[in-house]
């Protein structure tokens, strides 16, 4: 591909990650208008809060889906990596360990689940289907149904503290959204993923290691997922078998909205990170109008195919503008 196919992709990309901002500031507005709690600054940050750890695992899922993956299994990892994790840590393990032990599952399991996929040839939804259907029924073994609680205050503050006002989690997604648009955009690793997501064989021809590409994406999104947990237990200092669930479906819409495409090679982490900002403020504003619950399952729903049929129009449209 030539610098001006690149630059005219790389410009593409970002005007519709501009305009993804401009939606979510007209509904910031508008939800502002219709309930004027939203509009305070703790509201805000309440929103940026709660989008710290999607966030964090929609950046993960971009590379995923950019390599024309899916993973279905993010909700059971976080499950099982945080209640074994958890436990461990409440019957005296040092937190740092239980840390590096999150992060240690987290990127063995997702490199697991690369391996079948790459090497066993197992499509990439059945094998995260089996991934998360096994792992939740682990993480309900282990804790037998229990809830954990009481962690030390050194590792609750990633959760609950701040920086001059503003919320640790908030700084550090938007600290490893920086660091994943870099890592997509700037790196070998994000330029292979991209390339065997746009074409397989093109790319194995061309000298990438599409296996090992397949691997390390699917580990990265293991580490993610340690990521986002720990900030989720340590906010809400507790964690059960049941946690995550359904998480997969917000990150994917997330990152289908922000605009990565569903058939691979093309993505913006810019995009995601809008995605994530706008559902966390969409369910946000249907918690202040009180919204029931399952209400707003339906709607995250109705978002998702919505979100899934642009994407598959706009792809349609650019195959049939372009020029052989």
């Amino acid at each position: 591909m030539s610098d001006s196919l690149i630059g005219n992709a790389d410009k593409k990309w970002l005007f519709q990650g501009l305009g993804l901002t401009i939606v979510v500031i007209i509904l910031a507005i508008l939800f502002s208008l219709i309930n004027p709690k939203f509009a305070t600054i703790t509201n805000l940050l309440n929103v940026l809060t709660q989008a710290s750890y999607y966030i964090i695992l929609a950046v993960g899922m971009t590379f995923v889906i950019a390599a024309a993956g899916i993973d279905l299994s993010v909700g059971s990892l976080l499950a099982l990596i945080t209640v074994v994790t958890f436990e461990l840590i409440k019957n005296g393990l040092d937190p740092i360990l239980g840390v590096l032990l999150m992060f240690l599952m987290g990127g063995t399991l997702g490199a697991f689940t690369g391996y079948l996929i790459s090497y066993i040839n197992i499509p990439p939804f059945i094998a995260t289907l089996g991934i998360m259907v096994s792992l939740r029924g682990l993480a309900l073994v282990h804790s037998a149904g229990k809830m954990h609680y009481g962690l030390p205050e050194s590792l609750t503050w990633i959760g609950q503290g701040d920086i001059i006002g503003i919320p640790v989690p908030v700084l550090i997604s938007l600290i490893f959204a920086l660091f994943g648009a870099w890592l997509f955009n700037k790196t070998k690793f994000g330029l292979h993923a991209r390339s065997i997501g746009g074409n397989r064989e093109a790319a194995r021809l061309a000298g990438v290691n599409v296996k090992l590409v397949e691997i390390l994406v699917y580990s990265f999104m293991g580490l993610s997922v340690a990521l986002g947990g720990l900030i989720m237990i340590t906010r809400i200092d507790s964690t059960q078998a049941t946690i995550g669930t359904s998480m997969e479906i917000h990150v994917i819409a997330a990152v289908i909205i922000g605009g990565t495409s569903l058939f691979g090679g093309k993505g913006t982490v810019y995009g995601t990170l809008m995605g994530a900002i706008l559902l966390s403020m969409m369910t946000n504003a249907l918690v202040i109008a009180g919204v029931d619950y399952f209400w707003q399952l339906f709607i995250m729903g109705i978002i998702v195919l919505i979100a899934v049929t642009i994407n598959n129009i706009r792809d349609k449209r650019f195959l049939f503008n372009s020029k052989p």
